[in-house]
């Protein structure tokens, strides 16, 4: 029987943080629990210890020393691994920090792969009974003592260093995949589009996720030359569904602002449609909210070339980063997406509720679609589609599949219908497909705002 996912602590006063961690840690597998105050992260632990606790340092009222403080002066607690977290960057906070009995501590902006592996490494010294302090005094003795980059090797660099040789042979022998994952048009329940998300299996390990190696090819400047494969595979594959019974589909690509700065994503995204044959409005570019940020000058610019071209734009995870709306207003955007952590504590949580409710206002004052990602029950559709949402993708939907897997998903999402799937009502009758199937030329086309034809039929936007 397989065990139960550790219970991951996250106390912080900011709401943004808190769900930033509560995304990252949840998409490894960790379950969370949230308090806004070293108060509340008190009580929740008499409740119900957790494996491990991420603690902020600077909160109102008590602050994280000396909950810390508290959590270690007592027997029944003092065996829990706590990680600070602070944006404070002075030695001494570090060292107030450790004084207090934590095992570790983090700076804020919290780099995600550092995250993943120091509590993967604290929760596998906890399970073990493995000498947690010792572990901890010397991390720490390397970093105050150690200013020779070899000599401040520990166990976090070692693993990086090897998951980094990995990926570098991984992007040479294109070890890489893409899964797809179906977006549905609220107004009548059909799938409109997909999402194209890269997966690796690395050899002798398994499954990896994104969220740990995407930044590690971005440091490396492997992201460009794996992005350019993405793009061009995705090309490919949209011109053999247009050829086939799938038919005509809008496929979005995810694009890191690396591409844009340090790549010549506009050449490589013309080229790879040229060679496949394929129009430009097929194709939607998704780039996060923090990467719209950097070189804004440039990436406007550029975003600018890529909507001439008839290439679609969707800002991602919108609300996670610091995007201001004049900001906003000059972007070439067509779709806005908003980020899964407004979406997962839907219908308990009247502040998300209210959160998505504005986002989808302004988006729309600004001629923007909306696509909520992250969609996983039917109390959170219902809130969505109930607020003018334009599309949704997620698992209650279907999760993203391998290429093999994606025509039967598409097939049995238009044939039986969303709303009748889901035992709704609403939206417009499914078209249904010709005798001969899609393949060839049809007159059925999707309503005027979905991004899908049935074979070679006219195409609407």
């Amino acid at each position: 029987m397989a065990s139960q996912p550790a219970t991951l602590l996250i106390v912080d006063d900011e709401i943004q943080v808190r769900k930033l961690l509560e995304t990252l840690l949840r998409h490894e597998g960790y379950q969370t629990v949230s308090a806004a105050s070293g108060e509340e992260a008190l009580q929740l632990v008499a409740q119900r210890p957790p494996d491990l606790i991420l603690l902020d340092i600077m909160m109102p009222g008590m602050d994280g020393y000396e909950v810390a403080n508290q959590l270690k002066g007592n027997q029944a607690t003092a065996n829990i691994p706590i990680i600070m977290l602070s944006a404070l960057s002075e030695s001494s906070a570090r060292l107030s920090g450790l004084e207090t009995g934590a095992e570790e501590f983090i700076s804020k902006p919290v780099e995600r792969v550092e995250l993943w592996l120091r509590v993967r490494n604290l929760l596998r010294l906890k399970a073990h009974g493995d000498r947690l302090k010792n572990h901890s005094q010397l991390l720490e003795q390397q970093l105050q003592h150690h200013q020779n980059e070899s000599s401040r090797l520990n166990v976090h660099d070692l693993a990086r260093l090897d998951l980094e040789k990995a990926l570098r042979l991984a992007v040479e022998r294109e070890e890489f995949v893409l899964h797809y994952q179906p977006k549905v048009e609220l107004a009548n329940g059909q799938v409109c589009a997909l999402e194209a998300l890269l997966r690796w299996d690395r050899p002798g390990y398994g499954a990896v996720s994104p969220a740990v190696f995407i930044p590690i090819l971005e440091s490396q400047g492997l992201i460009v030359t794996l992005g350019r494969w993405v793009i061009d595979n995705v090309c490919r594959q949209i011109a053999a569904w247009q050829s086939g019974t799938v038919g005509a589909v809008e496929v979005s690509v995810n694009v890191s602002g690396h591409q844009l700065i340090e790549g010549d994503l506009i050449a490589d995204i013309a080229q790879s449609l040229a060679q496949a044959g394929v129009e430009a409005h097929w194709l939607e570019v998704e780039l996060t909210e923090g990467s719209l940020m950097e070189n804004t000058q440039h990436t406007i610019a550029s975003l600018q070339r890529l909507r001439a071209m008839g290439v679609k734009i969707s800002i991602d995870d919108f609300g996670t980063g610091y995007s201001s709306l004049a900001y906003l207003k000059r972007l070439p955007l067509n779709t806005l997406k908003i980020d899964r952590s407004f979406i997962q504590d839907i219908p308990k949580s009247n502040a998300d509720i209210e959160i998505v409710q504005a986002i989808i206002g302004m988006a729309h004052t600004l001629h923007l679609q909306v696509v909520t990602e992250g969609v996983e029950t039917l109390q959170q559709f219902e809130v969505v589609q109930k607020h003018g949402c334009d599309f949704v993708q997620g698992y209650l939907l279907s999760a993203a599949v391998p290429l093999s897997d994606i025509s039967a998903v598409i097939n049995s999402l238009d044939q039986n219908n969303l709303f009748s799937l889901l035992g709704l009502t609403g939206g417009d009758p499914a078209p249904k497909d010709p005798p001969s199937g899609r393949a060839g030329p049809a007159s059925i086309v999707r309503p005027i705002r979905c991004r899908r034809t049935f074979g070679n039929s006219p195409s609407f936007h």
